[in-house]
């Protein structure tokens, strides 16, 4: 047995008889342009979509856009409010009375 060297890399080829001739092959007639898919949602539906990703809730259970625009309140200074304070102070007198 003799090697001739390394082929170049084609596909492999099913092995064939002799006897038999190869399987011609159909031409492809050109085929039609494909009809694409489209959607169209109702307002209702978009109105829905945009809430559901206003209140976008991550892993936790937690609405991640409030939390951020709770901490920037925070940081900013502008979240605690004399009235904010003065209700939080009467919820929680209300808890223990």
């Amino acid at each position: 047995m003799q090697i001739q060297g390394l082929q170049s890399a084609q596909a492999a080829q099913p092995a064939q008889r002799a006897s038999q001739a190869p399987a011609a092959q159909p031409t492809a007639a050109p085929s039609a342009p494909r009809p694409t898919d489209s959607l169209q949602l109702s307002a209702e539906a978009q109105q829905l979509s945009q809430a559901q990703a206003a209140n976008e809730v991550g892993q936790d259970g937690i609405r991640v856009e409030k939390v951020a625009a709770l901490r920037q309140a925070i940081a900013d200074g502008s979240y605690e409010t004399p009235e904010k304070l003065d209700a939080a102070l009467d919820r929680l007198l209300d808890t223990f009375a």
